[in-house]
């Protein structure tokens, strides 16, 4: 079954400041997509992703043992049928700790097995950061409607109606077509509609975890209903796509949310801008991996930026949050012994939803680049 939103962010939370018992955690990350035809290559996949780990780590006969057992359980899970709109699915274990986790997503995730200090919980943040919902303003004089849309679709619905279809005759409840056209044509009642769809928008977006809203509307008609929305809303509208009353409601969302993405991207380039202002002593921004992790280290991180596809092999502590690019003989935090992991950042993210701090998942910024593909705006300097 696919998780909810919130469970997701529950689960993820768990995750982060999980600490397994014998030191490693078993992260599976795999697509279910029946474009994949995942249930031919999974085993196989699976099979051959563990000899791999027990090789590179040199396992022992009770560490192979221990894998082989969470391989099987996470084999088990595969016999059953997960929901069509599952595409993606994590799971999550740490042997004799007792801890099991799954996820599932309507996103494909990139095949992958690790096995290491704490849970990988990067795919499906960058899953969830990729996703982010939204609502969809629908605007015309008489009709306008409401879409909230998230990770899984459209969750919740609104038509709202211009106020003259409500001013029938008391004693029928009939308006004559002619009625209807005169009334449709009053200006002030068309911006008493735009002012009722516009309060209700902005009680959606106080309700959700919405941040963007998409107007789909006639230009003239978009640029009227903006004047009507309330200044902490109107920022929020972050895209426009013109009304075809021959669009389906699914092709104007899937326009919308191409709209929301595009909208997304250029934020995104303006907060890295902000970072870049921010660099230097007493600033507010953080570029490259030690600078990003110095500022976990101190709580000042409130959005950290990752490049998609920037994942170094680096060093963790398991006794504590250390992580580092080079090797080092002992933990210079705790004096542990650091153990190599396969995604250093990935450690960064997992530090940063224990934090609570907001994680954007990035590609194509040249400025994100020059900074070392992780950079960071701090809460204070």
């Amino acid at each position: 079954m696919i998780d909810s939103l919130a469970s997701v962010i529950g689960k993820l939370r768990d995750l982060a400041a999980a600490r397994a018992p014998r030191g490693a955690f078993l992260t599976v990350a795999l697509s279910t997509s029946r474009l994949d035809d995942w249930r031919q290559f999974a085993p196989t996949f699976l099979n051959s992703e563990l000899t791999r780990i027990t090789g590179e780590r040199g396992s022992s006969r009770e560490e192979k043992h221990v894998l082989q057992g969470e391989l099987e359980e996470i084999g088990a899970v595969l016999q059953y049928d997960l929901t069509p709109r599952t595409q993606g699915l994590a799971l999550f274990a740490d042997g004799e700790g007792g801890i099991y986790q799954r996820i599932e997503l309507p996103f494909r995730l990139v095949n992958r097995m690790v096995f290491e200090p704490s849970p990988y919980v990067r795919p499906v943040v960058h899953a969830l950061s990729l996703l982010e919902p939204f609502v969809v303003a629908r605007v015309s004089r008489d009709d306008s409607s409401l879409f909230l849309v998230d990770e899984w679709g459209v969750v919740r619905e609104d038509d709202l109606t211009g106020p003259w279809l409500r001013t029938s005759d008391r004693e029928t409840g009939e308006l004559s077509v002619k009625d209807y056209f005169a009334a449709a044509r009053q200006d002030s009642l068309v911006e008493l509609h735009y002012k009722e769809v516009a309060t209700t928008l902005a009680k959606w977006l106080e309700g959700s975890a919405a941040i963007r809203v998409v107007l789909c509307a006639q230009h003239d008609i978009a640029s009227a209903f903006r004047r009507a929305l309330p200044p902490h809303v109107a920022p929020k509208v972050v895209a426009e796509i013109p009304f075809d009353a021959a669009v389906t409601a699914n092709q104007m969302l899937v326009s919308a949310r191409t709209a929301a993405n595009e909208a997304r991207h250029r934020e995104l380039v303006q907060l890295m801008g902000r970072i870049k202002e921010g660099l230097g002593t007493n600033g507010h921004g953080a570029a490259g991996f030690d600078e990003v992790l110095g500022g976990l280290g101190r709580g000042q991180i409130q959005t950290m930026v990752v490049d998609r596809n920037y994942r170094p092999p680096g060093w963790k502590c398991p006794d504590c949050d250390w992580a580092g690019l080079t090797p080092v003989e002992q933990c210079p935090v705790c004096g542990g012994a650091p153990v190599p992991i396969a995604d250093v950042v990935g450690e960064l993210v997992r530090l940063a939803i224990l934090q609570g701090s907001r994680v954007e998942v990035a590609e194509d910024i040249p400025a994100l680049d020059a900074m070392g593909g992780v950079a960071a705006l701090l809460r204070f300097a």
